[in-house]
């Protein structure tokens, strides 16, 4: 019996992560050190790249691999599904603190307690990065809020995680989306609570919609952020 290849949507969607991610975020990088442009604009530019890369590249996949022919991009908001998801949230902050708890004790004997600390710094860190002035409240509460989870929603779970559901068992899809969600994000600490929330948004876009999952990606994320926000204050 032959191996089924794999196709080509598996292959091309990395490579866009990657662009996304990586790629753009090291360019802006290097033009805002030769244009000599300040650690905040850089960074605002980065993610600006990296949000608009994601959406381009989801339609571009999108009209490229469609499930059935003129298959949306779910731009237009379906607000019943954004508004219900609310009450997911309860949920997933508990799974989240849950997993928080399972990885520092699973991690704690082997990395040692300071490790872990500092871990917890840099992982959260990315997040206040930009707290510094009004302006850059403001443009944190827009990125990490309201236009990275619309994204990465439309990215990992619009078309995704709808692919890997329609290719392979519903299994695989949830793991697989979930990891290739969670990579990314370059935890340690905080994978296995990234995973976990992952599975809740696949759980979510499959049942109740893909705009219930970006509410409630907008939600949890609008949650951490203001805690993150109340902590430093």
């Amino acid at each position: 019996m032959t191996k089924k290849p794999l196709p080509f949507w598996l292959l091309e969607a990395p490579i866009i992560l990657f662009l996304s991610l990586v790629i753009l975020p090291l360019l802006a990088k290097g033009l805002g050190t030769s244009w000599g442009l300040s650690n905040n604009s850089v960074i605002t530019i980065s993610f600006t790249l990296q949000q608009l890369s994601l959406i381009l590249g989801t339609i571009y996949l999108k009209n490229k691999y469609p499930l059935y022919p003129e298959e949306p991009v779910e731009l237009k908001p379906n607000w019943r599904q954004f508004w219900r998801s609310l009450f997911w949230l309860p949920a997933i902050i508990l799974i989240n603190i849950l997993a928080a708890g399972l990885a520092t004790k699973l991690l704690t004997p082997i990395l040692g307690v300071e490790k872990i600390q500092s871990l917890l710094v840099k992982e959260t860190s990315r997040a206040d990065i930009l707290l510094l002035d009004s302006w850059g409240l403001i443009i944190s509460i827009l990125f990490i809020c309201v236009i990275g989870p619309l994204s990465e929603e439309l990215f990992f779970r619009g078309f995704f995680f709808s692919r890997m559901s329609a290719y392979y068992s519903p299994r695989a899809a949830y793991i697989v989306t979930s990891l290739f969600f969670a990579f990314p994000h370059f935890y340690l600490v905080n994978f296995l609570p990234i995973v976990l929330l992952s599975f809740v948004l696949c759980y979510i876009a499959r049942h109740d919609g893909l705009w219930g999952a970006i509410g409630a990606h907008v939600f949890y994320n609008t949650v951490v952020l203001f805690n993150l926000i109340f902590l430093i204050v």
